[in-house]
């Protein structure tokens, strides 16, 4: 055995002893010796804080927001930039109406890439003769979906093209062109 290991047993079957208050004292004078731990620029984002919240602090929070928005509305209207950011918008956002035929569903949600996958991000809605409708803002470009029937069955559209889902399944496909669906 080594010395250390030898000691160690020795102690061991001797009885641990104390170390005593002095050593105490000289570890924890050596400890405020040491500097303070340097902190990351960001440590007051990353650390968890508590906030305390007056009464008060709401709805002057509420009224500053206000003030804000009523400010750059008025500066963006007056430059015209207001328009732009319309006209942009509504140049790549399309509405779209999805349908699904389930008549025995008790509910049917809309799950894609346009609402990060969420089953109950968009709830659709029960229309004539067990249709299910759900009309949402789509971006422009490719977007793939499902719907989510009764909650836990994920079923592609029949109606549109699909394209594998790396899972063993079908996603379906849309395309939304500036002007509406291009392809389903």
């Amino acid at each position: 055995m080594s010395d250390g290991l030898t000691r160690a047993a020795n102690a061991m079957r001797d009885g641990l002893k104390s170390p005593g208050p002095e050593f105490t004292e000289r570890v924890m004078a050596e400890v405020r010796r040491m500097p303070a731990p340097r902190r990351s620029p960001l440590h007051w984002v990353t650390q968890p804080r508590v906030v305390r919240v007056r009464p008060w602090f709401i709805p002057l929070a509420a009224a500053a927001l206000l003030a804000m928005w009523v400010a750059g509305s008025r500066y963006g209207a007056s430059r015209g930039m207001g328009q732009d950011a319309l006209a942009v918008a509504a140049r790549d956002t399309v509405y779209v109406r999805f349908e699904f035929a389930a008549p025995t569903a008790r509910a049917v949600n809309l799950a894609g890439d346009f609402n990060g996958w969420k089953p109950d991000a968009t709830v659709m809605s029960r229309g004539t003769g067990g249709v299910w409708v759900a009309t949402i803002p789509v971006a422009v470009g490719v977007h793939k979906y499902q719907f989510v029937v009764d909650g836990n069955t994920w079923v592609p559209d029949p109606a549109a093209g699909t394209t594998d889902d790396g899972f063993g399944g079908r996603n379906s496909l849309i395309v939304v062109g500036p002007r509406g669906v291009v392809r389903s």
